[in-house]
C-alpha cells in the first residue's frame, strides 16, 4: 500500500466512527425520552455526556476531512484523536498513530524532523 492509500484508510476510519457518534446522537433522544420523564437527576449527565460525544465527533469528522484534503492541521488533528480512536476502537487507534509516526505520513503533510 502506498502513503497515500494509508492516508486514506485512516481518514476513513475516522470519518465512519464519526458517522457512528452521529447517529448514535440522533437516535439516543428518542431512546431516553421515556426515561427521562421519571428520572429527573439524570438530565445533567446526560447532558455532559452528550456535550463530550458531539465535541468527539466534531474531531473526528474534521480530521478525516482535513486528512483527505493532506492538509498539516489533519495530522496534528489525528494525533490528537488517536487516544479517543483507541479507546473507542483500539485497532484504529494503533493503524492511526503508527501511520501518522512514519517517514511517509511526514513527508505528505510536511513535518520537518529537527
Amino acid at each position: 500500500m502506498s502513503t497515500k492509500d494509508h492516508n486514506e484508510a485512516v481518514a476513513g476510519i475516522h470519518l465512519s466512527l464519526g458517522g457512528f457518534l452521529v447517529l448514535t446522537m440522533v437516535i439516543a433522544p428518542f431512546l431516553l425520552k421515556r426515561d427521562l420523564g421519571r428520572h429527573f437527576e439524570q438530565i445533567s449527565v446526560i447532558v455532559i455526556v452528550f456535550v463530550v460525544l458531539i465535541a468527539l465527533t466534531v474531531l473526528l469528522i474534521s480530521t478525516a476531512l482535513t486528512m483527505n484534503k493532506k492538509k498539516p492541521v489533519g495530522r496534528k488533528l489525528a494525533l490528537w484523536a488517536a487516544p479517543f480512536l483507541f479507546l473507542i476502537f483500539w485497532p484504529g487507534g494503533i493503524y492511526s498513530r503508527c501511520f501518522l509516526h512514519s517517514d511517509g505520513a511526514k513527508q505528505m503533510y510536511g513535518v520537518r524532523e529537527d
